[in-house]
């Protein structure tokens, strides 16, 4: 089932006495439990597709589908509720509040959705444990080295059980160990929570750890599948 679709998806801004095309006519389709790494030089257009199918950006033409729902038909705070409910984004900065420890990032997430904490309490510790954190859970950030802290970025994407995961370069701050693990972790969650994962990155080694790869060039996009090494 296709989670995440981009149809003729087309981003223009004015740029001076012209308009810069950001992303041109893009057509990009993305199943549950997929998982589809985004590559391509700066300038290409990664960013703005990512900022687009987040619903944090809307198209000039074209057409955003997320789990069934058209996103042009919704009225602003639809929009955010279906980001809020439907979309997990993970930053490349993971940007943790210092004063708050490692579950306490997972529970103001839910805080500011509107959830209950202290019922949300036991979800979020489930969080950790999924990407490995159980036991610094009461740390705070500057407890935590660089990989810790992006699997507590990843956990509080996590939160809100998102159908489409969108990763903006999670390895870009890290060494060649944390970032295999951490883009290992995102194949597993994306495997466990079949969600439709869509990967920025620059590290190419890591491209067989998806299913997927799509090109963007000059805001354009083509796509070629990779061998799979889930089972490395």
């Amino acid at each position: 089932m296709t989670t995440l679709n981009l149809a003729n998806v087309s981003l223009e801004y004015p740029d001076g006495g012209t308009t810069l095309k950001a992303l041109d006519a893009v057509n990009l389709s993305v199943r549950r439990g997929e998982f589809l790494s985004l590559v391509g030089p700066s300038g290409s257009g990664k960013s703005s597709l990512l900022a687009v199918a987040a619903t944090l950006v809307k198209p000039t033409a074209g057409l955003v589908v997320i789990d069934g729902q058209d996103v042009a038909s919704l009225k602003e705070a639809e929009r955010t509720a279906l980001r809020r409910d439907k979309v997990g984004i993970i930053f490349q900065q993971p940007n943790l509040l210092p004063a708050l420890t490692a579950v306490e990032q997972l529970l103001i997430r839910e805080h500011l959705r509107g959830k209950r904490v202290h019922e949300e309490r036991g979800k979020a510790a489930e969080m950790l444990d999924v990407v490995g954190l159980s036991g610094v859970a009461h740390k705070r950030p500057h407890q935590l080295s660089g990989g810790q802290r992006q699997r507590v970025n990843i956990a509080r994407a996590l939160m809100g059980s998102p159908t489409v995961l969108l990763v903006d370069e999670p390895t870009a701050a890290l060494d060649h160990e944390r970032s295999e693990s951490i883009v290992r972790l995102l194949r597993q969650v994306t495997d466990e929570f079949q969600t439709a994962t869509v990967m920025v990155t620059h590290d190419t080694e890591f491209l067989p750890l998806t299913d997927a790869v799509a090109t963007m060039r000059d805001g354009r996009i083509s796509r070629a599948l990779v061998p799979s090494a889930q089972s490395n």
